[in-house]
């Protein structure tokens, strides 16, 4: 199994296609972020990189998942996340630090089509860009 994709200080984005992925790594690129800090995942392997539910973790991590549940919503953002991938689209994680960073993420994510942009702090998300398109299917106790 590939190692899981830590979430925390991290933009998270959808695109729905191979190519929209491509133009964000770059636009990415050009507002400085290295590729240290840019992973873009697709299909069935990296949805389960991102461990919506903390089962790869251990305990700490499912106890840190359902702090996370309780304080910020963040596990029904990151099952979004997940269906997203198991529907053949991409979605690309950017490491930032600090405002003026989440924001020239946003920017570049936003301008290469990217929607469901999400800012995933220790204990707080900031939804940037809302869902587009048809809803993907969620279990129903996952809906907000």
């Amino acid at each position: 199994m590939a190692r899981r994709l830590p979430t925390t200080n991290r933009v998270m984005a959808v695109l729905d296609t191979a190519g929209a992925a491509e133009a964000a790594a770059g636009a990415l690129e050009r507002e400085g972020f290295g590729s240290d800090a840019v992973v873009v995942l697709a299909g069935e392997g990296d949805a389960e990189r991102i461990d919506s539910l903390g089962n790869v973790g251990g305990v700490w991590a499912r106890a840190r998942r359902l702090l996370s549940f309780t304080l910020a919503d963040q596990v029904v953002d990151l099952a979004v996340y997940v269906a997203a991938l198991r529907d053949g689209r991409t979605v690309v994680s950017v490491l930032v630090s600090g405002d003026a960073a989440r924001e020239r993420a946003k920017r570049a994510l936003a301008g290469s089509g990217a929607h469901f942009v999400n800012f995933f702090g220790r204990f707080a998300t900031e939804d940037m860009v809302p869902w587009r398109g048809p809803e993907l299917p969620l279990p129903p106790w996952l809906r907000r």
